[in-house]
């Protein structure tokens, strides 16, 4: 049988050269419940009944986050469901974890280098989704911003973009913050796709420290029809 990984590599940032980002793309249609003991990971008996489109991706977004733990030397590889269910991370590391149906990504560091971490990743939306979500993802006034900044992308790949900077914020933000935000609560001031970055600020205040303005880089690369997200911020501000 083919395997059910067609790939598993380590991508490099410079912008966040502490941060260990791993990519495993596979094949859903290879996917086999034994590949959790093969390779170590734990099946959650959260998933026993579950369908086989959701144990290859948890169990493809959690090989991810093992491997890029082993680059760190991290000898504690297991990732429980923790609270609100978010991956429990070794004791010294933080990450993300995320993944559509062919893609699984995580971001990974030792925690003094990185208070806060969000990786997303998204299938590039169709039209028919552009019209029925753009108006709730990005106000007209955030989109002009962003259009006389220079941005040149199709106008679904920007929209998606967008929608998954944001998530890769509110995923970094959430386990200090424990606020489920709406898309308005941030907005992006610019993105520069010489550079594959973007800046994020937040419109409101939110709890953990983080006030309206405050501003966020981020990083993005698109794959086929697939954008990953990710950012990586130092601590909150004082209370």
């Amino acid at each position: 049988m083919p395997p059910f990984l067609n790939r598993s590599l380590r991508v490099v940032l410079p912008r966040f050269r502490h941060l260990v980002l791993w990519f495993n793309a596979f094949e859903l249609r290879y996917f086999e419940q034994s590949l959790f003991h093969d390779f170590g990971v734990e099946c959650p008996t959260l998933l026993t009944g579950a369908v086989p489109k959701r144990k290859a991706e948890y169990f493809a977004g959690r090989l991810a986050a093992r491997r890029a733990l082993q680059f760190l030397g991290c000898k504690t590889l297991a990732l429980p469901i923790g609270e609100h269910r978010l991956p429990q991370w070794p004791s010294g590391y933080r990450g993300s974890i995320s993944h559509t149906r062919a893609l699984a990504v995580s971001a990974v560091c030792h925690q003094e280098h990185y208070q806060a971490v969000g990786i997303d990743t998204e299938i590039v939306f169709t039209a028919d989704q552009c019209t029925r979500l753009t108006s709730a993802i990005v106000s007209e006034a955030e989109w002009n911003d962003v259009i006389r900044g220079g941005c040149t992308l199709a106008h679904p790949q920007l929209v998606t973009l967008i929608f998954s900077a944001k998530e890769a914020l509110y995923k970094a933000l959430f386990p200090h913050t424990l606020l489920f935000q709406n898309f308005s609560a941030a907005r992006l001031t610019w993105i520069c796709e010489k550079t594959a970055q973007f800046q994020i600020e937040l419109t409101c205040e939110w709890s953990g420290g983080y006030r309206t303005g405050s501003h966020f880089t981020g990083w993005f690369r698109f794959f086929d029809h697939t954008v990953v997200t990710v950012i990586a911020d130092g601590p909150p501000p004082a209370h």
